[in-house]
């Protein structure tokens, strides 16, 4: 009888890591939402400079330096659009982080039940909104770069 409640209470810590691990997987995907969303704000932040740079060599009426400052209102809004982005994602990684320790916790606890499933849900929705304002950047990014193209020919 004292084996097979050692075994019970064996089963029951391996489920509690097993949920543990489910918050950790989200947390891997943000990671790798947030590397390609800061490759492209150091993107955005260089090309930025460089136009910056070139108005410099222009004079303010001048097409050229209108041009660079369309294009640099562009990039402005690009670069919100990732910072909110990356906001999400780092908010979703914390709620992660917080749903995970919230299942060892309702072990523990088993008033807080509730808790890590609303938190991860909670984490997915900042994923998804993190997502959507990836999208509008690249749409926007890609919109740019058509009209850089239909300007050169």
């Amino acid at each position: 009888m004292l084996y097979g409640l050692a075994m019970n209470q064996t089963g029951s810590a391996v489920a509690i890591i097993a949920q543990m691990i489910t918050p950790a997987i989200f947390i891997l995907a943000c990671g790798n939402l947030v590397a390609s969303t800061v490759t492209r704000v150091a993107r955005v932040v260089d090309r930025s400079r460089l136009l910056l740079d070139e108005s410099h060599a222009h004079t303010a009426q001048s097409e050229a330096h209108t041009f660079i400052a369309a294009e640099l209102d562009v990039y402005k809004r690009r670069a919100e659009l990732l910072e909110g982005a990356l906001t999400y994602y780092y908010a979703a990684i914390g709620t992660f982080v917080l749903a995970s320790l919230f299942v060892a916790i309702s072990a523990l606890v088993s008033a807080v039940l509730w808790i890590p499933t609303a938190l991860t849900v909670i984490g997915a929705i900042l994923v998804l909104l993190g997502a959507l304002g990836s999208l509008r950047e690249v749409r926007l990014a890609t919109g740019t770069t058509r009209k850089l193209i239909d300007r050169a020919l």
